[in-house]
């Protein structure tokens, strides 16, 4: 709802204002600190204030709180200048918008209160399911997973292994929200289909596709090719894929493909190899199915029956064993009247696993009800809009917030997180634990159903997310209505932006004349972005100085390289990336939280140099590119140097700006890069020596950039024993071309967790280095492990070297025959992948797995993926997957 992110926005604002070292006159502090207890009272109002009757005051209150924003800034930006007149009559202006804005708060306040008094029904004597815990305690429904449907996967399985030795496609059909993706996840990871395939890859097609974006997702993610693909053309890209392919079994998975022209372009990448290989297809145009399944019947969608509907609403809403009769009558009334439809029983269940009165679930049910009537399209749409209705106030600007980004993209939760707290969309609780506090609101959204996990970092935690194209649709919609997103999906030649847009995002290429467009209130636009990466670099101007209040600045899509200093005057910038090189003129944006300098080639880093005055950007939280130096921070008094207090990530950092100064300037920092190549290592010899001056970092990451093989490889880019921060629990050496008896070192850590050691490309004999012989102590803390090392050849380790090691993923160790054998005596050890390994490891490791269920162990399972055929490789098909059921 756009009035819970204009009022929350506003308080932020104010805020900033009474905390500021700025030139501001002592009564505009005062005046600001009162305005933001006036506006916080409003957001009691808001919560509970989404029926028809308050719907004029909604908008009378966001306007307002939009207003006052935009003269609050207007005055701040003045405040800035260096002319001390300026500032003075700007001062005297903020003073009376300050006091008049808190009459007009306290007016509006005074007709909510009036408004509310009059709407208001008590809820004495309505049933609850007690507490103040939902329907279903909270169940997790982070993944979709497939309920009913046992036929359809038997025989979409058997379609999958079966004994035709030709490439056959397999296209499932349906309408949105009927299952096709979900069906199509399921069947990619069955456990008997994946140790069927040497390949698989998943690619998401919709409908405005990037045949690019594909061919590298294909070739970098499921191939695993690691050379330089960025500066190759789309031909050579297909190439270098059907290359990968030919020869391999391979499983591809087209999800939601819509015209025959995208699958045209497409099928020509997959090779027939006459070896059983298999396309998984979705998509909800049954012409496309039949064209790319020909002669091969399709397998059509059903709807859910009975049964199968109400065992997935009580998946995502209640407990069978828990529900009180009444609650369970209502939810069997609501399953009915969804027909059956997967999507719109996931999101309704979602609605009310986080309602706890008979009235509110009666409430809901009616209104699902009311749509049984209208066709499918219509009747799920209007699902999804009740439940966007029935989001809590807090989460409705967060969800909409989702239309900014294209349609069906894969979306860093880091990075959304770091959108949603620049924007200002919610009421701040504190700076420490932003972070967490925020990621909160996204497990609502994602227990709701409303948005579907994508992927998991190595210890589980979610990476990437995605949202339905329904529900971006619905964010659109919504979002459009509420004048709070402009999103350009075609070109924009010609036209202009509408008024009062306060986010401004184009999913497509722009072309240069966009930056004569006229902006007529660009005044209101508080986030900018450009998401269409395009293959070339441009050098044309942005315009910025059209964006003076502008807080987001997304431009990595633009590949723009040129930034003219107007940037330095967006002064209430927030949120800033993109791809360039440089001297970045940064220094006046004192309220930036968040400045990456991404990178499209991130193996060919370019050299970022910041200037000095980074260290006076206090409000900092994360500072990310691929490398760049920054000095060392100045003395503030005696032997003390200034600290960037709310600086929380920093990644790229280069080896020689790794000082005892520079960790004491970034010592609240919890999460550090340090990247560079081969010789900067060199000439700073002693650069992770002074780690111990970090107290608080759990997450470190030592990259080194080695593109030619150079012949400093004893070099060995590890912290000697003592340098360590005490509380480290993950750890990274990417390229570092590591001893393994630097390994001992590593296990002096008390509190390490998550322990990676990865490689770009590898080069030379690995030093004469093939054994790897854990020392006694082990690793006691240790959960999850990911080895990547082409020359490791032995593994050796006692029974306690691992203690508490839960997952082990091991990638192109094709020298390694075996792992430690007292894995098999292991009582926390879940799950063993095994990454273009050799048969015989897979076949040692299936050994440990039967060795454990012997014991009565059944919770390992071992995974292998793209193994080693070649000189291993036998007639027969070798079974790659194993599990105990």
């Amino acid at each position: 709802m756009a009035v819970y992110a204009a009022v929350t926005s506003l308080m932020g604002t104010v805020h900033l204002i009474s905390q500021s070292s700025l030139d501001f006159q002592e009564s505009n502090k005062e005046c600001s600190k009162s305005l933001h207890e006036k506006v916080g009272s409003l957001l009691e109002f808001l919560d509970n204030s989404d029926n028809e009757l308050m719907k004029d005051l909604q908008k009378k209150v966001k306007d307002l709180a939009n207003e006052i924003e935009d003269e609050v800034e207007s005055q701040v930006l003045q405040i800035m200048e260096k002319d001390e007149h300026i500032q003075t009559e700007a001062n005297e202006r903020l003073r009376k918008i300050l006091e008049q804005a808190i009459e007009d708060i306290d007016s509006v306040n005074e007709e909510l209160r009036k408004q509310r008094n009059k709407n208001n029904n008590s809820l004495s004597g309505n049933c609850s399911l007690g507490g103040s815990t939902s329907p279903r305690s909270r169940v997790s429904t982070l993944e979709n997973d497939m309920v009913g449907h046992s036929d359809e996967q038997a025989r979409v399985r058997g379609e999958l292994i079966g004994h035709s030795s030709l490439l056959e496609v397999i296209s499932i059909t349906g309408m949105g929200g009927i299952g096709k993706s979900t069906f199509a996840k399921t069947m990619f990871s069955d456990p008997s289909v994946m140790g069927f395939f040497d390949v698989r890859g998943w690619i998401t097609v919709s409908k405005d596709y990037s045949l690019r974006k594909m061919l590298l997702s294909l070739l970098q993610d499921a191939i695993g090719v690691n050379e330089v693909l960025d500066k190759k053309p789309d031909d050579e890209l297909a190439d270098c894929l059907q290359k990968c392919l030919k020869g391999r079994r391979y499983l591809i998975v087209v999800d939601d493909i819509w015209s025959t022209k995208a699958w045209e372009d497409i099928r020509q990448w997959f090779p027939e190899n006459n070896n059983r290989s298999r396309i998984l297809l979705t998509t909800r145009i049954m012409e496309v199915a039949r064209d790319a399944s020909y002669p091969k019947n399709l397998f059509p969608m059903r709807f859910l029956d009975p049964e199968e509907s109400w065992n997935l609403f009580c998946q995502k809403a209640i407990s069978k064993n828990d529900c009180p009769t009444e609650f369970e009558n209502v939810g069997k009334v609501v399953v009915e009247n969804c027909k059956g439809l997967p999507l719109m029983i996931s999101v309704v269940a979602g609605s009310l696993s986080s309602k706890r009165t008979l009235d509110e679930w009666n409430e809901v049910a009616q209104s699902v009800s009311s749509l049984v009537n209208l066709d499918d399209y219509q009747r799920c749409s209007g699902v999804l809009a009740l439940s966007y209705n029935h989001l809590p106030s807090h989460l409705k600007a967060c969800f909409l917030y989702f239309g900014v980004f294209k349609k069906a993209s894969e979306i860093s939760i880091e990075n959304l997180i770091r959108l949603w707290i620049a924007e200002g969309l919610f009421k701040l609780w504190g700076i420490g634990d932003l972070e967490k506090e925020v990621c909160s609101l996204l497990h609502d959204l994602i227990d709701r159903s409303l948005i579907v996990v994508c992927k998991h970092s190595l210890d589980g935690k979610i990476k990437t997310c995605r949202i339905h194209d329904l529900l971006h649709d619905l964010c659109l919609r919504e979002s459009v209505s509420e004048s709070l997103l402009y999103a350009s999906n075609t070109s924009i030649s010609g036209t202009n932006v509408p008024q009062h847009r306060r986010w401004v995002s184009f999913h497509q290429e722009p072309v240069l004349n966009f930056f004569s467009l006229t902006f007529p209130t660009y005044c209101k636009t508080r986030s900018l972005h450009f998401l269409a990466v395009k293959p070339y670099r441009t050098t044309f101007e942005l315009g910025l100085d059209r964006f003076k209040l502008l807080r987001v600045l997304d431009f990595l899509g633009s590949n723009l390289i040129h930034l003219s200093n107007v940037l330095a005057n967006l002064v209430s910038l927030r949120y800033l990336r993109g791809d360039f090189s440089g001297y970045p003129l940064i220094y006046k944006l004192r309220n930036l939280q968040f400045l990456s300098f991404c990178q499209v080639n991130k193996l060919l880093p370019n050299e970022i140099h910041l200037p000095d005055g980074t260290w006076k950007m206090s409000q900092l939280r994360h500072l990310h590119s691929a490398s760049f130096y920054l000095c060392s921070p100045p003395k503030v008094s005696g032997n003390k140097y200034r600290v960037l207090e709310n600086l929380q990530s920093v990644h790229g950092l280069r080896p020689v700006c790794c000082t005892k100064e520079m960790f004491e300037g970034i010592k609240k920092v919890k999460k550090l890069g340090i990247c560079g190549e081969t010789n900067h290592f060199y000439y700073a010899p002693k650069c992770l020596d002074y780690l111990r001056y970090l107290p608080e970092l759990e997450k470190l990451k030592i990259l080194l950039y080695d593109h030619y093989g150079s012949d400093l490889l004893h070099k060995q880019p590890v912290p000697c024993v003592g340098s360590f921060p005490p509380n480290l629990k993950k750890l990274t050496l990417q390229g570092t071309h590591l001893l393994w008896s630097k390994l001992t070192i590593i296990s002096k850590l008390p509190k390490l967790e998550v322990l990676q050691l990865k490689a770009l490309k590898l080069f030379g004999d690995e030093l004469g280095e093939t054994v790897w012989k854990v020392s006694e102590m082990g690793f006691p803390k240790l959960k999850f492990l990911l080895l990547e090392k082409k020359g490791l050849k032995y593994w050796k380790a006692t029974d306690d070297s691992f203690p508490c090691l839960e997952r082990v993923i091991i990638k192109n160790c094709r020298f390694l025959q075996e792992i430690p054998k007292e894995f098999a005596d292991s009582m926390t050890l879940k799950r063993i992948e095994l990454w273009g390994c050799t048969p015989s490891l897979v076949n040692f490791a299936k050994e440990i797995q039967e060795e454990q269920e012997s014991l009565g162990n059944n919770i390992l399972q071992v995974y292998a993926y793209d193994t080693i055929r070649g000189k291993w490789n036998d007639s027969s098909t070798s079974i790659i997957c194993f599990t105990s059921n």
